[in-house]
Formats: structure tokens, C-alpha cells, sequence
């Protein structure tokens, strides 16, 4: 596949790449970090960290496949709408094209003709329109199913990170390695967003990192609290 063509595919699932790895890399982060400080067991940390990731990558996949279609579907009845309004739309007041041309006695074959140029050059317009609407709303992916697949295979991807010291270190080892390295893939996902929309990438990385890490500092507290009562 050509440079252009690959980097234009990303472009368009910049949205789903960015949105399964941040939310996997702090909702995962959170939640193990917290049940590690509430229950202090190795295994139960590794098997809620996995179980956590595949759900909610599932769940992710489902809601990003249903709310692309769902947007796709609004823009195709937009569209229909506005083809729709073409001839019906008043001249005046009180009158459509059709009956304008009809008042002039234009002859029905000629109407048709008219009608026929129009709705062409309407047809265009539509086009433009849609190719307009499409840079402007980066998010609406041009494939429900793709923008299903790319949010679940970079959830799955993003949900690793945080729970990988867990497999290799003991729990009260294993902690600060996980937020290191979230806070470091983090960095590097806003840099590289950077990199693909054309921002700067130590502004978009710090901002991708703080941003982030306040969230899973929140629900490190909120699984310490859940931890907590469940113990009790």
C-alpha cells in the first residue's frame, strides 16, 4: 500500500486508535492499581486486569461499530433530505419550480430535461458537500466495521501495558513499574498524535499524559474504595 493511502487510513481511524489505547492504558491502570492496594494478591490483580481488558474491549468494539453506523446513517439521511428539497423547494412564496416552468408553458418533455439538469448539478453539490462534511468531522469513520476492529485491537493493545509488571514482579514491586510505564506509552501515543495531525508533540504528549493520568489517579482512589468494601 502506498505512503499516502496508509497514512490517509489512519487519519481517518485517528479517533478509534487514540481513543481504545487512552482509555484501556487509564481504566486498567486504575482499577489493577487499585485492587492491588485493596487486596494484596497477585493472582486476583492478573485475572481482574485480564478479564477487565477483554471486556471492556468487547464492549468497546460494540459501541464503536453501533455509533459509527449510527452517524453514518444520520449523515445518508441528511443527504437524502437535502436531494429531497431540490424541486419542491418554493420560488416564491407560493410556488415551486415545477409550476413555474409548468406557468410558461414549457412543454412537459422540456421540464423533464431541466429537472433532469438540475437534480445533476445537485448531485454534485451533494458530493462536495459530503467530501466537506467528512474533513470536517474526522470522527466519523468510513467504515463501521474497520472503526470496530481498530478500537478493539488497540484496546486489547493498550490494556497490556499497565498490567505487564504484574506477570514478572511481586505485587508491592510491581506498582510504580506499571504507572511508569503507562505514563511513558502515554507520552509516546500523545507524540505520535502529534505527529499525525500535524500539533506539536511535546504539548500534545504532556497533555495526553496529564490529562490521562488524573483520570487513573481518580479511579486508583474509586478501586481502592470498591477494594475496600468488598474485603469488609
Amino acid at each position: 500500500m502506498k505512503k499516502g493511502g496508509m497514512q490517509q487510513k489512519i487519519q481517518s481511524s485517528i479517533r478509534e486508535i487514540v481513543f481504545g489505547m487512552e482509555d484501556a492504558l487509564v481504566s486498567t491502570l486504575g482499577a489493577i492499581t487499585g485492587i492491588a492496594a485493596g487486596t494484596g494478591s497477585t493472582f486476583v490483580v492478573v485475572l481482574s486486569g485480564i478479564v477487565l481488558i477483554f471486556a471492556e474491549a468487547l464492549s468497546m468494539t460494540a459501541g464503536s461499530y453501533l455509533s459509527s453506523k449510527s452517524a453514518q446513517e444520520v449523515m445518508a439521511m441528511r443527504r437524502k433530505q437535502d436531494a429531497s428539497r431540490l424541486l419542491q423547494s418554493a420560488v416564491s412564496k407560493d410556488e415551486t419550480l415545477h409550476s413555474l416552468l409548468k406557468r410558461y408553458h414549457i412543454p412537459k418533455k422540456d421540464v423533464k430535461k431541466v429537472q433532469h439538469v438540475l437534480n445533476h448539478e445537485h448531485d454534485l453539490w451533494l458530493k462536495e458537500l459530503e467530501r466537506c462534511e467528512k474533513r470536517l468531522a474526522p470522527s466519523l469513520s468510513p467504515s463501521p466495521t474497520r472503526a470496530a476492529m481498530v478500537m478493539g485491537v488497540f484496546y486489547l493493545a493498550g490494556g497490556i501495558f499497565p498490567l505487564l509488571p504484574y506477570f514478572f514482579l511481586e505485587l508491592k514491586d510491581a506498582i510504580i513499574p506499571s504507572i511508569i510505564l503507562t505514563a511513558i506509552v502515554l507520552f509516546l501515543l500523545g507524540a505520535w498524535k502529534a505527529k499525525v495531525t500535524g500539533g506539536h508533540w511535546l504539548k500534545s504528549a504532556m497533555e495526553m499524559s496529564i490529562i490521562s493520568l488524573s483520570a487513573a489517579v481518580l479511579a486508583y482512589f474509586l478501586g481502592i474504595l470498591v477494594s475496600s468494601l468488598y474485603v469488609a
